[in-house]
């Protein structure tokens, strides 16, 4: 069973919405980059920072121990308005105390200029999404950059020191053997992380439509699981921890930022379509638009421009166990005990009895947790916890 608990202050997302060209998959707030307004945005992003940074209690307002900008496309930022960001950004937070500070990026934006910029600002994460090693898959998901663009950047981010990379399987048209190609090519790489996500037909995307035009098919569930079984069995011979659901990591290089959001702890989410948390029972979300947004934070914007969602304890008892099990440390016992009482526990391993017996999930040290078998039937088995 790996271990991953660690005492973080806060997090800090900024949320970067431009893209050159959406992914047909993709639900993530983004807008077009062509004329997008850098200079507004980046102004508006420093004012809401400077008025939300000290929203958790308990923790100084210039401390986080983790920074992710993510988007969207980050690295489309341009090189003054980066600038612009780190400056602001070192006027308010104390830098020494940052532990990880990760960029997401695209392939076909990565330069030698890109790399030092980045290492400059004091950025020790790269997470870029490579997704396949098929240029036809590429293109199917409306991806912007080739096999080739991808290890090309890959080899100038080595730079950087600890790289992440994104797949995706069950992509339209995706055979066993593209899949194991692009595993092959990722190994080859020798990353320190690696997040693998099947994909997902979420409505009112461009790749859902297209489904409902008859244009591309959803894969069969047994091929996703087989793809699945696959990744995992490749990933752990090669030495990587699969350590939570979607992601795997050399040891010592799991994913501090993303750890922190399945153990509750606070973070701040900025610009439009972000979301916070405060560690113990609310969440905010930004309003997903941009117009509003720069409207709001370019001048006085009396008010919030989130909305805030207080959780009940059943929806707390409910988050534990959904993270918990996405987790290869599982559900804390203790903590579900301490929050929610020794008879919540008790009903909690009644139903996971059968689960246990076929040997799906394990109570090993006080934890109550997935074996490999079981995370390939994560959803089902969290309907029946909950």
């Amino acid at each position: 069973m790996i271990l991953y608990v660690v005492n973080y202050v806060k997090g800090l997302y900024i949320h970067i919405p431009f893209c050159k060209r959406k992914c047909v998959y993709c639900d993530f707030y983004s807008l077009g980059a062509r004329n997008a307004p850098w200079q507004e945005f980046v102004a508006a992003l420093l004012r809401e920072f400077a008025r939300r940074r000290g929203e958790f209690n308990g923790a100084r307002e210039d401390v986080f121990t983790t920074i992710y900008i993510g988007g969207g496309t980050p690295s489309l930022l341009p090189p003054e308005q980066w600038e612009r960001l780190m400056e602001g950004l070192r006027g308010m937070i104390d830098f020494a105390q940052v532990r990880e500070f990760t960029v997401e990026v695209n392939p076909d934006d990565v330069t030698g200029e890109l790399v030092a910029r980045l290492k400059r600002s004091g950025v020790n994460r790269v997470s870029m999404g490579i997704q396949s090693f098929s240029d036809e898959e590429l293109r199917r998901v409306g991806r912007r950059h080739t096999a080739a663009q991808a290890l090309q950047a890959y080899a100038l981010l080595r730079e950087i020191g600890n790289v992440s990379i994104d797949l995706m399987f069950g992509l339209p048209g995706q055979t066993q053997e593209s899949w194991r190609h692009t595993l092959e090519q990722a190994l080859a790489l020798e990353p320190e992380h690696i997040s693998a996500y099947t994909l997902m037909w979420e409505e009112g995307t461009a790749l859902s439509v297209m489904r409902g035009q008859g244009r591309v098919e959803e894969m069969p569930e047994e091929q996703n699981v087989q793809m699945y079984k696959l990744l995992t069995d490749s990933l752990m011979r090669a030495g990587y921890e699969h350590y939570e659901i979607s992601n795997y990591a050399r040891p010592g290089f799991h994913s501090r930022h993303n750890t922190s959001y399945w153990l509750g702890t606070p973070y701040l989410g900025l610009g439009p379509g972000a979301h916070s948390y405060d560690g113990e029972r609310t969440r905010r979300a930004n309003t997903a638009d941009l117009r509003g947004y720069l409207e709001h934070y370019g001048g006085e914007g009396a008010g919030e421009f989130y909305q805030e969602e207080r959780l009940s304890d059943e929806e707390l008892r409910e988050e534990l166990i959904m993270t918990g099990l996405r987790m290869a440390a599982g559900i804390d016992l203790e903590q579900l005990r301490a929050r929610f009482g020794a008879d919540e526990e008790r009903r909690l391993l009644r139903r996971a009895e059968k689960h246990l017996r076929s040997g799906q999930l394990r109570n090993e040290a006080g934890r109550l947790h997935l074996t490999e078998e079981g995370m390939m039937l994560l959803d089902p088995i969290t309907v029946d916890l909950l």
